[in-house]
């Protein structure tokens, strides 16, 4: 019986396509591995690396008040980021991480630092509370005049001015004459600008956190620059009075004619109304009726 034994040569062949297949094995595997660690450290270093920067969501001019909707996150590199960059902490929104008024111009995608938010400090208090077209005016109060102290930065009130005036009147007519005295005698008030923001107390533009109430001798209000003029003559005319408006009240006062001395009381005309029937049912022919208070006397003419 004979034994066939396999050819020496088909013994190597096989052997050497064992070892080539074991060797796209093991490649394949190293591959895979190569490529795994790959996209795992680019996705970590992301994570690791990546912040995201307060920037301005469209050009800011120098002087705005930030409001909501003007910055913005912006994702920023790590190895980019510089000293005063304000970067994002959990999920906290843009408009919580900056409040303020901007000291300089900045551009969209620009990023905003803390140092380019205009301080309040004593020289400069007023002019960060001021919006666009504002003039700050300050006038002297007595304590009647800002409601005992009640009155506090933030507050807005109604001006009032009392002031003195006497018409007079050259027409001889009696109806003409008698309606002048009627209507004004001597002195006359009127709220004169409606809703005004007061930035300060004499230097003070925070209310303060203590229960006393102090009682300022100046105010400072926020005006347009024509009521600043308005208040500047004001102040000559005669005695401003601050009226402070309740929390969100923005209704507009009533058109209605100025307060005077005349208006005030209905005295003198229920003495001419009743001074006008005695006549008619007397017989009285005088045409004048005279009116004394204290040592003046007014003289009214009756037809």
């Amino acid at each position: 019986m004979n034994i066939i034994s396999p050819e020496p040569g088909s013994k190597k062949m096989n052997k050497n396509i064992l070892i080539v297949l074991g060797g796209a094995v093991m490649a394949a595997v190293l591959v895979a591995v190569l490529v795994q660690v790959t996209l795992g450290g680019k996705k970590s270093k992301v994570v690791d690396d990546g912040v995201e920067v307060l920037v301005a969501a469209y050009d800011l001019k120098k002087g705005h008040e930030l409001e909501e909707g003007d910055l913005i996150w912006k994702e920023w590199s790590k190895d980019n980021l510089f000293k005063g960059a304000i970067t994002r902490k959990k999920d906290q929104e843009p408009q919580d991480a900056l409040k303020g008024r901007i000291d300089r111009n900045f551009s969209k995608g620009e990023a905003v630092v803390r140092s380019a938010i205009l301080k309040d400090t004593k020289s400069n208090f007023v002019a960060a509370r001021l919006k666009d077209g504002e003039r700050a005016v300050s006038i002297k109060v007595n304590a009647e005049g800002m409601v005992a102290g009640f009155i506090a930065p933030g507050s807005y009130v109604d001006v009032i001015l009392t002031y003195k005036n006497r018409i007079v009147i050259d027409d001889d007519d009696p109806d003409v004459k008698t309606m002048v005295q009627r209507n004004l005698d001597d002195i006359a008030t009127e709220t004169i600008l409606e809703r005004i923001r007061v930035l300060a107390i004499d230097q003070k533009a925070e209310r303060s956190n203590d229960d006393k109430i102090k009682v300022g001798k100046t105010v400072t209000l926020a005006v347009s620059i024509r009521d600043a003029e308005k208040l500047a003559l004001a102040s000559e005319m005669g005695d401003i009075t601050l009226a402070m408006r309740g929390v969100g009240d923005d209704a507009k006062n009533e058109d209605a004619p100025a307060i005077t001395d005349a208006r005030l009381t209905s005295i003198d005309d229920e003495i001419f109304e009743e001074y006008k029937k005695y006549k008619k049912e007397s017989g009285i022919t005088s045409d004048t009726v005279r009116i004394y208070s204290g040592s003046d006397m007014q003289v009214i003419p009756v037809r």
